[in-house]
């Protein structure tokens, strides 16, 4: 088992797959904290937010680094998911920390006699 999981933090897919259950992005190097801003970044785009959103890995400071690295990678794609999912479900400050903006939902009610 130890050198399932040794592969697997050294990449390979295979590995990755059976002793966490995914594939890490190509830039993250571990399962488990602490991860480079690019790895946080490739993730943050996988769920849909931009580089402009306040909570952006790019945008963070030190002590919001910090606490990401404390999460494994499955708790980082459910942290940056939910945002994302806040954030599209008409959340104001969850749009402005996943997109840059905050986002105001309307819908038009559209009849045709």
């Amino acid at each position: 088992m130890e050198g399932v999981k040794s592969a697997a933090d050294n990449g390979n897919d295979d590995h990755q797959m059976n002793c966490y259950g995914l594939v890490f992005p190509d830039n993250c190097d571990t399962y488990d904290g602490p991860h480079s801003v690019e790895c946080l970044t490739t993730i943050w785009e996988w769920k849909g937010c931009l580089g402009e959103g306040t909570k952006a890995p790019v945008n963070l400071n030190a002590g919001d680094n910090d606490a990401l690295d404390l999460l494994n990678l499955d708790e980082v794609l459910d942290n940056f998911e939910l945002v994302q999912m806040e954030a599209d479900g008409g959340d104001k400050d969850k749009g402005l920390e996943c997109y840059g903006i905050g986002l105001y939902i309307l819908f038009y009610h559209f009849s045709f006699f």
